[in-house]
C-alpha cells in the first residue's frame, strides 16, 4: 500500500476546492454535514482549508484547535480564529469558555481525522461534551483498517508505519466501521448520518497498479438500473472498500 502518495490521508492542506472534490470524498461528505450559518468548534484544523469554505461560504461562526503550531499560524494567516494546543490544556479550555460566553455553545463540533491520534479517544470525546449546545452534532471521521488494501497488506505480513495513511506514524488508534460506531455509543453519542469514501477492489490494482475493471464501475454501466446496482453493492461491501467514513 503506497500510502506515501494518497493525499486523501494527508492532514496539512493549502487549498479547499469544494466544487473539484468528487462525491466519494470524505471532506466533501463532511462538509455537507455541517448545515450553513453553524457554530462550529473545529478539532484538529491544520492549516483551516476547510475552515475557511466554512465561514467563508457556509457563513458559519467557527473557532478551530490546532495542536501543532505551525499550521495554527497558517490558520490565523487566513484570517480564523483558531488557538494552538491541545483541548485538555487548562488555557485552551478557559479560552474556548470565554468563546461560549461570548457566542453561546458549539451547534456543531468538528472532528476530522482525529480521533485516531488519541490514546484515550473515550476521554476527548466526554470532554466536549461540555461546550455543545443541546441539539449540537458532531460530525467525525476517521481511516478504515479493514479496508482491502490494508486486509492484502497484512496477510503478506507487512506492518510498516509511514509518512500518510492509514499506517501513519502518528496513529494510535484503529477502527473499523463497527468499532468506530461502537466507541461514539459507548460515549452516549448516537449515529444519525453516516457516509463513506471509498476504493473499489480490483484485481488490475492488486496486480499492476492500475484501476480497471472493478466492480462498481461495472455497474454503473448497466442501462437503467446501473447506479442503484452500484450503490447496492458498495453498501454491501462497504467493511472491504470503505477507506474514510464519517458520522454525525
Amino acid at each position: 500500500m503506497n500510502t506515501k502518495n494518497d493525499t486523501s490521508l494527508r492532514y496539512h492542506r493549502d487549498t479547499f476546492d469544494y466544487h473539484n472534490l468528487k462525491p466519494n470524498n470524505i471532506d466533501r461528505i463532511q462538509i455537507d454535514m455541517i448545515p450553513d450559518s453553524s457554530h462550529v468548534l473545529e478539532i484538529g484544523c491544520s492549516t483551516g482549508f476547510m475552515a475557511e469554505y466554512l465561514v467563508q461560504k457556509k457563513n458559519c461562526q467557527y473557532l478551530g484547535i490546532e495542536a501543532e503550531i505551525e499550521p495554527a499560524r497558517v490558520a490565523q494567516k487566513r484570517g480564523l480564529t483558531v488557538l494552538s494546543g491541545f483541548i485538555e490544556d487548562a488555557e485552551i479550555k478557559k479560552q474556548i469558555n470565554s468563546h461560549i460566553a461570548e457566542f453561546g455553545p458549539f451547534q456543531i463540533i468538528f472532528m476530522s481525522q482525529v480521533i485516531e491520534h488519541i490514546a484515550v479517544p473515550e476521554r476527548t470525546l466526554e470532554t466536549i461534551k461540555q461546550w455543545m449546545h443541546y441539539d449540537c452534532c458532531l460530525v467525525i471521521s476517521t481511516c478504515s483498517i479493514a479496508h482491502w488494501r490494508c486486509r492484502f497488506r497484512l496477510l503478506r505480513g507487512i506492518w510498516r508505519y509511514e509518512d500518510f495513511g492509514v499506517f501513519d506514524h502518528s496513529h494510535l488508534r484503529f477502527f473499523t466501521i463497527s468499532s468506530f460506531r461502537e466507541l461514539l455509543e459507548q460515549c452516549s453519542y448516537s449515529v444519525v448520518d453516516f457516509d463513506y469514501s471509498f476504493e473499489d477492489i480490483c484485481p488490475f490494482t492488486i496486480l499492476f497498479g492500475t484501476r480497471l475493471i472493478a466492480p462498481s464501475a461495472i455497474l454503473r454501466l448497466i442501462p437503467f438500473i446501473g447506479m442503484r446496482l452500484r450503490k447496492g453493492y458498495t453498501d454491501l461491501a462497504k467493511n472491504l472498500i470503505s477507506h474514510q467514513f464519517a458520522g454525525v
